[in-house]
């Protein structure tokens, strides 16, 4: 998708030139220095910045529907730059619930499609809005059931010495099925701070990255509003040319909760 030229010299992306560059010049994978911070996906937080890439990930999360079952979900998600401006984003899954004592249930999860649109972009920033859009394709197991839009910011900056910090913002709001007893909206927020610790061309252990991701949700009317904010320390790394692998562990810092525990693992391919 998308064969616009690429650039010679890459250009800054700026507000004042936001509707006359960038549009139909095509996307590249930016250099990177030394001491530079790699542009690359964490695990929940949505990045800031474009990449073209597959990844599949799969989170096992241990004590939901107040403890009484276990999940896991494999989910793919191809991300495609249109050009530097656009990039849209594609997101099937597939979705088990395991009630304690009872067998498993499989089945389609919900499909997110998401244009995304890059609002400025240097060498050291990244900042880019995006709408996230959630198809009820699921199966009445496992699906959510409703139709919901999410428009969210995110950003992302270079601090130096191969560190980088990523925020994100957002609100979900239902369309249709949420139903009277779920909340009006849901607010969406996250903040995680990455260090990169070898090089790329580090033999099976390229780019090797830790990080640690909070992530929160606040939700909005309905009978029982409540706030859940998680920590997630993992590690991101090249394991051999455009193949990556990350894994992290992700857990509740409040008592309002939608799990005890939460494994992550995921698969990146570049292209």
């Amino acid at each position: 998708m998308g064969s616009f030229p690429v650039e010679q010299k890459r250009q800054d992306l700026t507000f004042q030139n936001f509707f006359s560059y960038g549009w139909n010049v095509g996307w590249s994978e930016p250099d990177e220095g030394p001491n530079d911070a790699p542009r690359f996906r964490l695990m929940r937080i949505q990045r800031a910045f474009w990449e073209r890439e597959v990844r599949l990930v799969s989170p096992y999360a241990f004590g939901t529907d107040g403890g009484a079952a276990d999940e896991l979900e494999v989910e793919m998600e191809i991300e495609l730059p249109v050009n530097r401006r656009f990039l849209i984003e594609f997101e099937p899954a597939l979705k088990g619930v395991g009630p304690h004592g009872s067998p498993w249930s499989f089945g389609a999860g919900d499909l997110l499609m998401i244009p995304q649109v890059m609002l400025y972009e240097t060498k050291n920033i990244s900042f880019s809005s995006g709408l996230s859009v959630r198809v009820p394709t699921g199966s009445r197991k496992v699906g959510s059931g409703r139709t919901s839009l999410a428009p969210y910011l995110a950003w992302w900056t270079d601090l130096g010495q191969r560190m980088s910090l990523h925020t994100f913002i957002g609100a979900e709001f239902p369309l249709a099925g949420y139903g009277s007893d779920a909340p009006n909206a849901t607010l969406q927020y996250a903040a995680a701070l990455a260090k990169t610790i070898t090089p790329k061309n580090t033999p099976w252990f390229g780019n090797f990255t830790l990080f640690t991701e909070l992530n929160g949700t606040t939700d909005s009317g309905g009978p029982n509003p409540s706030t859940t904010v998680t920590l997630l320390p993992g590690a991101r790394w090249l394991l051999f040319k455009d193949f990556w692998l990350a894994a992290g562990y992700e857990f509740p810092l409040t008592t309002a909760k939608q799990f005890d525990g939460r494994v992550w693992f995921s698969i990146y391919r570049d292209f």
